[in-house]
């Protein structure tokens, strides 16, 4: 069974579109924005430029973290620890998604003005792992699990994170019958044409999510404002 595929035609279409996808907490379904749609949907440890096969991107995450502890005081368990080398960047099996649909949104369209976005919603994996799982755990694990993460950092609480971890981290989400709704598969599509992507922008605006909310520091909100100027400009 391949994904859904749902193209939005007009701004209206998001309601109608995710009052059939609920969150419930990070138990039914996800969300994940990207800002063109024919980026694959991998976490950056598993695409070309950063693949280290057989299990070495974990080696890469553990040199890592071997001399992160001279800028920061780290967990003492793996997978948290993993987290926060995620939001700083490092390349690692965490994909990134999110419980909130309107923070997929703005991820699907704040870039790529001139490409077609896509919103990726995707049934929750049966497959969980917890914060007792280490490294050598991982390294015996196929497949794509979850991971609900603790809230390690403002920017994950703010913006509803959750991960998938991908192992090996080249390994792809599959599309297969949904385990909520007979008949209907796991994973859906919802692609955004570029001609739309401003308007879904000040449109989610009004429900509270822009940069200085899904960014709560100084950068988030230098954008926002940044944004808002480059707004006046085209009104005028």
């Amino acid at each position: 069974m391949g994904p859904r595929i749902i193209t939005l035609e007009h701004l209206d279409m998001l309601h109608v579109v995710f009052r059939d996808y609920r969150s419930q907490e990070g138990f039914a379904f996800l969300f994940r924005g990207q800002a063109d749609d024919a980026w694959d949907v991998l976490p950056k440890a598993g695409r070309k430029d950063f693949l280290l096969p057989d299990n070495r991107d974990l080696g890469r995450f553990w040199a890592w973290s071997r001399q992160a502890v001279a800028y920061t005081t780290l967990p003492s368990n793996d997978l948290e620890m993993l987290a926060i080398a995620q939001h700083h960047g490092l390349a690692t099996r965490l994909l990134d998604w999110t419980m909130n649909p309107l923070v997929a949104c703005f991820f699907a369209c704040s870039e790529c003005p001139k490409k077609d976005g896509a919103v990726y919603i995707v049934e929750t994996p049966d497959q969980v792992v917890s914060e007792e799982h280490t490294l050598d755990n991982l390294k015996n694990l196929t497949g794509v699990y979850a991971y609900l993460p603790k809230s390690v950092s403002p920017r994950l609480l703010n913006q509803k994170g959750v991960f998938t971890i991908h192992c090996d981290a080249s390994q792809k989400i599959a599309a297969k019958e949904s385990r909520l709704t007979k008949g209907m598969p796991n994973l859906v599509i919802l692609k955004i044409p570029a001609g739309l992507k401003f308007s879904i922008i000040k449109h989610i605006e009004d429900y509270g999510v822009d940069r200085s909310v899904l960014f709560p520091d100084l950068d988030g909100l230098s954008a926002l404002v940044n944004q808002k100027t480059i707004r006046i400009e085209k009104d005028t």
